[in-house]
């Protein structure tokens, strides 16, 4: 007797926070908000996949080959040269595009987690460091500050060493957490980027590495007092302004209200805040700010997620049962364990 049954993998990647205020394109925090995947093997053609995409913020992501879910999910097949498989995808949005929180990192983070979850049942999984490269890789703008903590989770700070990668996890503080406010507009992380400029001032980039050397050591030695200071910038906030004027007015409500300190979250249009306390009265503020300016949105209180993405479910593929009549006895051979491994049990 032979049964087969059809691959089946679960994914949930956290969304991020990127740059913190000074870290620009260094720093992410990885948060309790999560987009889920699942991917189950099918019989479509591979170059066509089944996309259903639960949840009113995903109506506007592509059901086709271009999604960026199964284009990252394809990458890591393409580049290990093995066949793409056909495949069903269900996508569960839960962070809001654009808007900076990483929901374009979680596609690409939770396709290449899905992929070598799938290789990985075949012997032929890849190590963690060349998945964040292949992350940068098909991330747009090759940006590692969103990508490095949904794959890995807590504070992540990266840079580029001669074209590698180095990206270095540390546990973000369990009694902060991060207030959230998301305008009801999203903000072009490109045209945002053409605002800034092409070089900048010795004392401004000295005013940011001073600030993130503050902000990590603050952070590690609970000297939460210090953060206000240590978020601020001058290396991008102060040109996206030019998209998002009421950002400051929206940043020191939340720090009269409670918060140590707050900053854009991203390329926008989302700011968070850091605090230990008041976390209510900290989003209230930061939305009656908005409202002051016209301003409509939506609010939450985020712990910071440590462990990055996950793998929820596997199911193996293949099982071949053989039954043997004469000594009552059942084998069983799974091709998805290493040396395809056989045993015998007896049946009721």
């Amino acid at each position: 007797m032979a049964l087969v049954l059809p691959v089946s993998i679960t994914v949930r990647t956290p969304a991020t926070s990127a740059n913190l205020g000074p870290g620009f394109d260094s720093l992410g925090l990885a948060l309790q908000l999560y987009n889920r995947f699942e991917v189950e093997e099918s019989g479509n053609d591979p170059q066509r996949p089944q996309i259903e995409i639960e949840g009113a913020l995903g109506e506007d992501l592509s059901t086709g080959a271009d999604n960026l879910f199964f284009r990252s999910f394809a990458l890591l097949f393409e580049r290990r040269q093995v066949e793409i498989p056909s495949v069903r995808i269900r996508m569960s949005i839960h962070i809001p595009p654009g808007c900076g929180l990483g929901s374009s990192a979680t596609a690409v983070v939770g396709g290449l987690v899905t992929a070598n979850e799938w290789l990985r049942m075949r012997g032929m999984a890849s190590p963690q460091e060349e998945l964040l490269d292949l992350a940068v890789e098909a991330e747009a703008g090759n940006h590692p500050d969103n990508v490095a903590p949904a794959l890995l989770g807590g504070l992540v700070a990266t840079t580029n060493v001669e074209g590698r990668i180095h990206a270095i996890k540390t546990p973000f503080p369990n009694d902060l957490k991060a207030v959230i406010f998301t305008p009801s507009f999203p903000m072009d992380t490109v045209a945002g980027r053409k605002l800034l400029p092409a070089s900048y001032l010795k004392a401004d980039v000295t005013f940011n590495t001073g600030r993130v050397a503050l902000l990590l050591t603050a952070l590690q030695t609970g000297r939460y007092e210090l953060i206000g200071e240590a978020m601020q910038d001058r290396l991008h906030q102060p040109y996206r302004q030019a998209l998002f004027p009421a950002m400051p007015d929206i940043i020191n409500a939340a720090v009269a209200a409670g918060a140590y300190g707050a900053c854009l979250s991203g390329g926008g249009s989302s700011l968070i805040a850091l605090t230990s306390t008041r976390f209510r009265e900290v989003l209230q503020a930061m939305q009656s700010a908005a409202q002051a300016a016209g301003i409509q949105g939506t609010g939450m209180v985020l712990r910071a997620d440590q462990h990055g993405a996950r793998v929820l479910n596997t199911s193996r593929s293949r099982i071949r049962k053989e039954v043997s009549a004469r000594n009552g006895n059942q084998f069983y051979w799974s091709p998805d364990r290493p040396g395809g491994e056989r045993g015998a049990r007896t049946l009721a």
